[in-house]
Parts: C-alpha cells; structure tokens; sequence
C-alpha cells in the first residue's frame, strides 16, 4: 500500500459539510440551544479536516506525509524540531518522509486511517 495515496480525512468530507444546513434551515438551527451547539461542533469538525485536507496537499506535493504526533514517540517528534511540524487547532502532525516511516509508525498511520475512515463528520 502506498502511504502517499492515504488520507487522514475522512473520504465523504465535502458532501458532509453543515454550511448550507445553515442557510437553508436557520429557524431550526436558531430555535433550539441543542440544535446550535450541535451544528457549531459539526461546523468545527468540518473545518479542521478542511485545514487537515490542504496541509495534507502541501505534504504530498512537496514528497511528505503527514503524520499525526499521537503515532510517533515523543523522543522522535523532539528529533524533528519545530521545522517540519504543523498545528492545526490543538493537534500536531509531522510532515515526514515515507522512508522515514519506522515499521510500528507505518501500521499506527494504517490504523489512524481506518479510525477516521468509519468516524461519522
């Protein structure tokens, strides 16, 4: 499997997005305190994969991988310094060369990616 190929973005991100929710339903969304926090956490979720997404396609171009800083330990995320990591809220990725990778970093990547593929936007 080739890991410049993977994704950690959800793949049903664009049709997923709440936004026109908003616009064509503003009464329900403004009616209920609920229906607002939720659609906020929805709008928020949103918006991070799309900053994930365009970091991603930076990486990728540019011959790396992003890698989230929750599958590296944290001695070889010190090695990378502040030069090659991203934040995007409160997440740290890596971007990484594919060889790189070690072999438990490679199969936590796999397992990251199958974790954000069946988690629901």
């Amino acid at each position: 499997m080739n890991l410049m190929e993977c994704s950690s973005v959800p793949p049903d991100l664009k049709e997923k997005d709440p936004r026109p929710f908003a616009y064509l339903y503003p009464n329900m969304i403004r009616n209920d305190d609920q229906s607002f926090i939720a659609f906020i956490k929805k709008t928020q979720k949103h918006e991070f994969y799309r900053s994930v997404l365009s970091i991603e396609e930076y990486a990728h171009a540019n011959g790396f991988i992003l890698l989230p800083a929750t599958v590296m330990h944290w001695r070889r995320r010190n090695g990378f310094g502040h030069e090659r990591r991203v934040r995007v809220g409160r997440k740290s990725f890596y971007l990484v060369r594919e060889n790189e990778l070690t072999e438990g970093e490679k199969e936590k990547l796999l397992l990251h990616i199958e974790e954000v593929r069946r988690e629901r936007l």
